[in-house]
């Protein structure tokens, strides 16, 4: 029965360990795809139904903040106070600069797609206009309201 109970304890903690331990930029040889497949994208349980602040974390201590764009509503929605409310991002490594010229070059460049749960508080235009104020696709009033939005989705994207 000691046996049994040991070996079930060992188990566990193995799994335990493995469940916490995070996937570096290292451990991917500095190749940036592996590392947003591995962290991210096969690990999206660790982030879906938590606060966006722990991808934040996730994706600063290993990459800087490309670029990030966000999505909304859009115009559809019959009441104005409906309309134009982010509800999601898509997050890059590569900044505009460096896409456009992936772009011109016909090169794939690669980000997250990440999907927010309701309720949805800021409208697009807040968040572009504190993008500009701050200089910054991520400064600290805009990672203040983004925060605590809870996400439903993330997964890895290529673009060509």
């Amino acid at each position: 029965m000691k046996k049994m109970i040991f070996l079930l304890l060992a188990v566990w903690s193995v799994t335990a360990t493995q469940a916490q331990h995070k996937v570096t930029l290292a451990e991917c040889n500095g190749d940036t795809v592996l590392f947003l497949k591995r962290a991210f994208d096969e690990r999206k349980a660790d982030f879906i139904g938590q606060p966006f602040s722990k991808v934040v974390e996730a994706w600063k201590a290993q990459l800087p903040v490309g670029r990030l764009l966000f999505g909304d509503t859009g115009m559809w929605p019959t009441k104005d106070e409906d309309k134009y409310l982010v509800i999601s991002a898509s997050w890059y490594y590569n900044t505009e600069d460096e896409i456009t010229s992936k772009r011109l070059n016909r090169k794939s460049y690669y980000g997250l797609s990440i999907g927010f749960a309701p309720p949805f508080r800021h409208k697009i235009r807040e968040f572009w206009d504190l993008q500009d104020a701050e200089r910054s696709d991520l400064g600290p009033q805009l990672y203040e309201k983004l925060k605590d939005y809870i996400v439903t989705d993330i997964s890895f994207f290529e673009m060509k």
